[in-house]
């Protein structure tokens, strides 16, 4: 005769865990534990796959699957999911592995997160210089990364004042500057706001601020405002004057063709034709400016009265 001992006791539950691994200066496995709830008196046999969530098979981890044995009198399991290097700067990322199909236990918690943590410095950014020719149109400016990142890096700019003037040499700017994971570069634009006027050469500041993903290595830019305008011309004025009972001034007016966002300076000096210095006139010589904004000044050259009998 058989006797026949029927088991009644529940079948285990099986679990698989969590794991974080640091990205390293080379490959290496993440190591998975698949753990049942109570030993049991048969061997357990499930299967696991790996899916991708945000890292991605073939360039953050090599794509896993197969099957784990928990012999009898036992409780865990181990299993390996490889994980591949990279030198770029990127946030966290994570896969996914899956139990299912299990013989001889349920399956009470089926999946387990692989967090990839980077482990790569952060790129830096810069800024360059610019030279834009003072007509009405847009100066671009370029941000640039050290390297390229795996990540969106966001960067805020904004201009200010030096010897341009916003509102009359160009157009203030403020925003934000992305350059997307794998370029290394973004350009972005500031307004130049063209005159007549001849004038120097011009400057505005570009300046970097809160970064995300990077830092700043050189976090400011100039913005030079060339001028193209021609200089304007000098002209004087024929004087008459009458020589009455008592010395006086012949006043000369020095004119600009045109007015002028520098001071101009101009030498001027008499000379003898019929009129004789120290006789009819005094020997006049100096310097005449013409303040930038006005586009006349005088000087004076004094007249002698004499008697001829």
């Amino acid at each position: 005769g058989t006797l026949t001992i029927l088991d009644d006791d529940t079948e285990p539950s099986l679990s698989i865990n969590d794991v974080s691994y640091t990205e390293s200066g080379s490959a290496g496995n993440a190591t998975f534990t698949v753990t049942l709830s109570a030993v049991s008196g048969q061997d357990v046999v499930v299967n696991y796959a790996s899916s991708n969530s945000t890292a991605l098979a073939g360039s953050d981890y090599t794509a896993a699957s197969g099957t784990v044995t928990i012999l009898a009198g036992n409780t865990t399991q181990t299993f390996n999911v490889p994980v591949l290097v990279d030198t770029l700067d990127e946030v966290s990322e994570t896969a996914t592995l899956t139990l299912s199909n299990a013989s001889n236990a349920s399956i009470s918690d089926a999946t387990g997160t692989l967090t990839i943590l980077d482990d790569d410095i952060e790129p830096s950014l810069s800024i360059n210089d610019v030279s834009f020719t003072e007509t009405t149109g847009n100066a671009t400016l370029t941000v640039t990364l050290s390297e390229v990142s795996g990540q969106d890096v966001v960067v805020s700019f904004a201009t200010s004042d030096d010897t341009a003037t916003a509102g009359t040499d160009y157009t203030a700017g403020t925003g934000t500057v992305t350059i997307p994971a794998g370029s290394i570069t973004a350009t972005f634009d500031v307004s130049v706001i063209g005159d007549n006027l001849n004038e120097v050469d011009e400057t505005a500041t570009v300046t970097l601020s809160s970064p995300t993903g990077a830092t700043i290595s050189d976090g400011t830019g100039t913005l030079t405002i060339t001028n193209d305008d021609n200089e304007p011309s000098l002209s004087i004025n024929d004087v008459s004057y009458t020589e009455s009972g008592s010395a006086g001034n012949a006043t000369f007016t020095v004119t600009l063709s045109e007015v002028s966002s520098k001071d101009v300076e101009v030498d001027y000096a008499s000379s003898n034709s019929t009129a004789l210095a120290g006789s009819d006139y005094t020997a006049a010589s100096g310097t005449v400016t013409i303040l930038a904004g006005n586009t006349t000044q005088t000087f004076n050259v004094p007249v002698l009265s004499l008697i001829h009998i």
